[in-house]
């Protein structure tokens, strides 16, 4: 995955810019977008549970909490979708890579965007505890033992 297209959104954006990763004659392209429309259909189901589920409030720990899981949930989502295209060693070596920069972008992204919320370390600590998850699930799932 290319690092530079690593960018966080609180909306439905692909971190990707929409791009598909895979020539249109690729296997990896149908793959892909199958994958691609998996995700939205997630973060459509993400915003209708949000929707029922969310307080307005004042306090700043409920705040944060609310923040924090719709990061880590769009991020999941996101990241899942990498998942479906690892084949080889060195295709996970470079998601591994994409995540740890999808890790540190969401961390700016809510600096930047929520400049007044504190505990950013649990946010990272969430963020990089599931990237260390993909990684694991992406080498069990497609990587062949021999590769490792």
């Amino acid at each position: 995955m290319p690092l530079e297209a690593a960018q966080p959104r609180w909306s439905h954006r692909d971190p990707l810019e929409g791009r598909n990763l895979f020539p249109p004659e690729a296997p990896g392209h149908a793959i892909w977008t199958t994958a691609t429309d998996a995700a939205r259909d997630r973060l459509r189901e993400m915003d209708t549970a949000m929707i029922d589920s969310a307080q307005v409030t004042l306090d700043p720990a409920v705040y944060r909490a609310q923040l924090f899981d719709l990061a880590v949930g769009r991020f999941a989502i996101w990241t899942e979708r990498g998942i479906s295209v690892i084949s080889t060693e060195a295709a996970c070596r470079d998601y591994e890579r994409w995540l740890d920069r999808y890790v540190d972008n969401w961390l700016l992204y809510v600096a930047e965007t929520c400049p007044g919320v504190e505990g950013l370390d649990e946010l990272e600590q969430r963020l990089r505890e599931l990237a260390r998850a993909r990684v694991r699930q992406a080498r069990r799932a497609h990587v062949p033992s021999s590769d490792l």
